[in-house]
């Protein structure tokens, strides 16, 4: 599933294409992803509208305009191509966007897991409104988060991949920046000390900037909007690679099955 890192690669390389053109024409070629696509909304509120900005909430984008935004999801498959016509089509394109600058941009997503949605000027969306800290938000201090957590027992990976507490972090940077925060995935949320989260949210945005700066995770669903293939290798630590040695101490990279995802650790750097 595409990251953080992923999804703003995709909001980068939209924004020459899209912000500050109009949008002309919007076909759809199914009524529903994982959720209803509400296109008498869509079309009401993009058609004949300009873009303003292309902004991310965790791992949603909104393309802004004076009516409201329209929200996507990559899911678990979802890609934005862009072409410079309708044709050609591929199978599972559910919808196309035409701008003033003849753009196309086909909304592919053969699994069907990601969405098309209009979040009206309110700024109001179930899909958003509960959203937790983004990662490189000020409001996401050591203190705010340690505040947030309170007594909770829940093991912390499980806690920060939640995205009511904090927003698009899934099992890659989940277990990359407890790796290098030095925090057992496993150890309970409320005894993580405030040295600890301040030390872990400053890891977290450095592997999600560094991913960032090469494009992504190398994972086989993401594309960029021209085609080629996105999450450009990152060198991970430790996901993935269980029974290699620690970058540190050289020590067998261990895993577990947790919450039905592999989590990935150092038992000797990650006490």
């Amino acid at each position: 599933m595409p990251e953080l890192p992923e999804v703003e690669t995709l909001r980068r390389a939209l924004l020459p294409l899209v912000k500050n053109n109009i949008c002309t024409e919007i076909k759809f070629f199914r009524s529903d992803l994982r959720f209803p696509i509400p296109q008498s909304a869509l079309i009401e509120g993009l058609l004949n509208n300009k873009v303003s900005d292309i902004t991310r909430e965790g791992k949603y984008l909104l393309l802004q305009t004076p009516k409201g935004s329209m929200l996507l999801h990559l899911g678990m498959s979802g890609r934005v191509v862009s072409h410079p016509s309708i044709e050609p089509r591929e199978k599972h394109t559910h919808a196309i966007f035409k701008f003033s600058t003849d753009t196309y941009l086909h909304f592919v997503d053969p699994r069907r897991f990601g969405s098309i949605s209009w979040v009206p000027e309110s700024g109001k969306h179930p899909l958003i409104d509960k959203l937790g800290f983004d990662p490189f938000s000020a409001e996401l201090t050591p203190k705010a988060i340690k505040a947030l957590a309170g007594k909770s027992r829940s093991p912390i990976k499980s806690f920060i991949m939640n995205s009511q507490k904090v927003t698009g972090i899934g099992n890659i940077y989940a277990c990359e920046s407890l790796y290098h925060a030095g925090i057992r995935p496993t150890k309970p949320t409320g005894k993580i000390t405030l040295a600890q989260w301040d030390k872990w949210i400053e890891c977290l945005r450095n592997v999600l900037n560094k991913s960032i700066a090469s494009g992504g995770t190398t994972l086989r669903d993401f594309f960029d909007p021209n085609g080629s293939k996105g999450y450009f290798s990152i060198n991970l630590s430790v996901y993935g690679k269980e029974g290699q040695p620690c970058p540190e101490c050289f020590q067998a990279i261990s895993r577990i099955v947790h919450s039905g995802r592999s989590t990935f650790f150092c038992k000797t750097c990650q006490k």
